[in-house]
């Protein structure tokens, strides 16, 4: 008889929320009281480019417009990053990562190394590669390119 795959469809969802609960917790425990997972998402697409329209980031992170305005506005109040108009086009807003904005990013590397560690501890080289190929091909389903980060 031939053997029918695993339900795939929703096993993402639950590692998902678990692991975006981890870094929310860490972020507090390390003083970083705000930095979620898509807060650090958003600071890491930051750390190596300047001046980033908010319609790239929300394509970047896979994020609507108005989900990624939210986001970006608590991170700025926070003063982990600045907005301003573009100076060719009003209409766009431009993003920087400020100083506290980079020691964010690097807090918050130092413990997804921890959490990476820890997810792929007894899992071979090529298992892990197996999975990743799996998350890209799943976050490619809806004709996006992949993830940046």
């Amino acid at each position: 008889a031939k053997r029918r795959p695993p339900r795939l469809v929703l096993a993402p969802s639950i590692p998902d929320r678990t692991v975006s609960r981890w870094i929310a917790r860490r972020g507090k425990d390390s003083g970083n009281a705000g930095i979620t997972g898509a807060s650090a998402g958003v600071l890491f697409f930051l750390a190596p480019r300047d001046r980033v329209a908010v319609s790239e980031i929300a394509e970047a992170l896979h994020g609507s417009a108005a989900g990624t305005t939210g986001l970006l506005n608590r991170l700025a109040e926070a003063g982990l990053l600045t907005k301003e108009p573009d100076h060719a086009d009003a209409r766009v807003v431009r993003v920087s990562i400020t100083d506290a904005g980079r020691e964010a990013v690097a807090l918050a590397a130092a413990a997804l190394a921890e959490l990476n560690a820890e997810l792929t501890r007894g899992f071979t080289d090529d298992e892990l590669n197996t999975v990743h190929r799996w998350l890209v091909q799943a976050g490619a389903l809806e004709g996006s390119r992949p993830n940046p980060l």
